[in-house]
């Protein structure tokens, strides 16, 4: 075989133990799998992504995907509803076929040989990341500006800032020490009035997350709660300063984890992770903390995608 299928895990680990968030099939498969992985695996995908950019040549048409040509755990996801085929794809391994799947609102690269199932990073043998290649060349981008609406609409956002300002979204846990920083970044904008923000929280990072975020939510003024939170966070212990809620609304925390399906199919892998329109007014996503130049760029109306 002259490919590794090897597993990267950043940020995904902590939403793995929220028994809060939806049951995810494809996320329940990955669990098991991750138990398998050694270090010194991961050591080689480390070296791996130092080997240059990929070389891969262009991919045949995909083909079409019909129940009996699926294999047969995925046949059977498939079928009972819990995950939904998007396509198929060739690879440049004989044999081993690529699959992107929606799994409660997000998108997964699955590849399959046989009777197998293979899910991570796929390794060329000259060191190349083909799964962020296939990832770009396969997976529909994400509807930001959908998604932006259904943010909108659900009432729950922690606004900061004024009205006439630019707008960006931004999902954050309140023990997240990035969305922390990204807090202090942009406070002295919000408050001279050249920026808004729209917070829209998840609780995944910590046990203590969902509640706190909760908390945050359900006080008599959201946006008071949040300053409380970030104004007292503990950074060496990375927690958020408001008291987490003891007996937390079902009614909130379905908002968490709908908020956390949000971020997903916008592509985000954690928090913060910030939705914003371009200079060209298209909507696009900064996943993770930008750099201050991009915000100064995104102030100055010259944001382009990326840092």
């Amino acid at each position: 075989m002259s490919l590794l299928t090897i597993e990267l895990v950043v940020l995904q680990h902590h939403a793995l133990h929220d028994q809060s968030l939806p049951a995810q099939p494809m996320l329940q498969l990955r669990r098991n799998y991750l138990e398998s992985v050694t270090a010194a695996f991961l050591l080689f995908l480390a070296l791996a992504f130092l080997m240059g950019p990929p070389r891969v040549a262009n991919a045949a048409p995909p083909p079409s995907i019909t129940p009996l040509s699926l294999p047969p755990l995925l046949r059977s996801l498939s079928r009972t509803g819990k995950i939904k085929i998007i396509r198929s794809f060739p690879t440049e391994k004989s044999g081993l076929t690529g699959y992107v799947v929606n799994d409660h609102g997000r998108n997964e690269l699955v590849f399959a040989e046989g009777h197998y199932l293979f899910m991570g990073r796929l390794i060329s043998p000259q060191g190349d990341d083909l799964t962020a290649l296939y990832w770009q060349r396969y997976v529909p981008k994400p509807d930001v500006a959908t998604i932006v609406r259904k943010l909108q609409k659900s009432g729950h956002l922690i606004a900061q800032g004024s009205k006439k300002a630019p707008i960006l979204y931004v999902f954050a846990d309140p023990n997240c020490i990035f969305c922390h920083r990204f807090y202090r970044m942009t406070e002295p904008a919000v408050k001279a009035g050249h920026l808004q923000l729209r917070w829209a929280l998840v609780g995944f990072l910590k046990p203590s997350s969902a509640n706190r975020a909760v908390a945050i939510l359900s006080a008599r003024d959201p946006s008071l709660a949040l300053a409380e939170n970030e104004t007292r966070f503990n950074e060496s212990d990375e927690e958020g300063g408001m008291t987490p809620d003891k007996s937390p609304a079902k009614h909130l925390r379905s908002v968490l984890r709908d908020n956390f399906v949000a971020m997903q199919s916008a592509g985000g892998e954690g928090t913060p992770t910030i939705l914003y329109q371009t200079s060209a007014r298209k909507w696009a996503v900064q996943a993770g903390l930008p750099t201050r130049r991009w915000l100064k760029a995104y102030l100055a109306g010259k944001t382009r995608s990326g840092n």
